[in-house]
């Protein structure tokens, strides 16, 4: 008994002295006892700062205690509400749940609905120039369409009046066709000869042979049948009242003189002479007939035709 009590009395001794330091027990006295009255104050003021410094840090202690209290709190009370919901749900009838998964429908299309509403406002904004666009365009195609329409009229009114005009000469050349055609000729009376020899600077043929040689231009007049080159030489003397002057017959006639200038005015072998289509006949102008188109030439020889390259009528 006695060896049990003192094991007993030593392990609480043992128990005591590894207490002691770790409570801080008698450290205050020792400290105290073993140093002077200034330690003493310097052992004041550091418990002071000792105390100022745990305060800081408990206050910051203390904000971050509450704040994460708070957090906590919000936790908690975010899963009572969300253990409240399912509760609430778990309570629900089975025609509750039907009205809140339509109600959940409902809110879905509704923003559905707004998404689109949405998209089609931005499709509207995006296709408006599109649309003026194509209102241009339309305009453009009916300007074009318009153009292309009075393109078409006027030349419809081109043709028209190009079918017209062609009646009316088809209409105008009728009649034409049905009158009668008119013969003509053309007759020309030159003396180029008696020029070629000086006639015309001489004072007696002064009005008589003109410098040009010509007497008549080149001149039509209409014949009809059976008329004859003195026909058509009388025709033009009348007209242009050019002096003429023949003697026999009207189917032998022989011209003496035209213009006044007569044969032998140029020379022994001076005299006229005629010919159609560039032929001289050997035949009187009353008897040679006319068709129409004959080309007839009065020209005044100084050489028996020699010098109108006619070599036959000197020999």
């Amino acid at each position: 008994m006695k060896g049990n009590i003192m094991k007993k009395l030593i392990f609480f001794l043992i128990l005591i002295i590894l207490i002691t330091p770790l409570t801080g027990c008698f450290s205050d006295k020792a400290e105290g006892a073993g140093s002077n009255g200034d330690l003493e104050i310097d052992y004041l003021v550091e418990k002071k700062e000792d105390k100022e410094n745990l305060k800081a840090t408990s206050l910051l202690a203390q904000m971050r205690e509450k704040l994460s209290a708070k957090d906590e709190d919000e936790v908690e009370i975010q899963i009572e509400e969300e253990d409240v919901v399912q509760q609430d749900k778990k309570e629900l009838s089975f025609w509750e749940k039907l009205r809140l998964k339509n109600s959940e429908r409902e809110k879905d299309e509704e923003l559905n609905l707004a998404s689109k509403v949405k998209e089609e406002v931005k499709d509207n904004i995006e296709i408006k120039p599109t649309e003026n666009k194509k209102k241009d365009s339309f305009l453009e195609q009916n300007l074009k369409e318009k153009e292309s329409k009075k393109e078409e009229e006027k030349k419809k009114e081109e043709n028209s009046t190009k079918d017209n005009e062609n009646k009316q000469k088809n209409e105008d050349k009728e009649p034409e066709e049905q009158k009668p055609k008119e013969n003509t000729i053309t007759i020309t009376i030159r003396c180029d000869t008696a020029v070629n020899k000086g006639m015309h600077k001489e004072p007696e043929f002064k009005g008589i042979v003109p410098e040009s040689g010509v007497i008549l231009s080149t001149t039509t007049f209409k014949i009809k049948e059976g008329d004859t080159v003195l026909n058509v030489l009388e025709a033009a003397r009348d007209k242009y009242k050019i002096q003429m002057a023949y003697r026999g017959n009207k189917e032998s006639a022989y011209i003496e003189g035209i213009n006044n200038l007569y044969e032998f005015d140029g020379g022994r072998w001076s005299g006229w002479m005629y010919c159609v289509n560039g032929w001289y006949p050997n035949y009187g102008a009353g008897v040679y007939v006319l068709q129409s188109g004959d080309v007839i030439e009065w020209n005044y020889t100084c050489d028996l035709g020699k010098d109108l390259g006619q070599e036959w009528l000197g020999n």
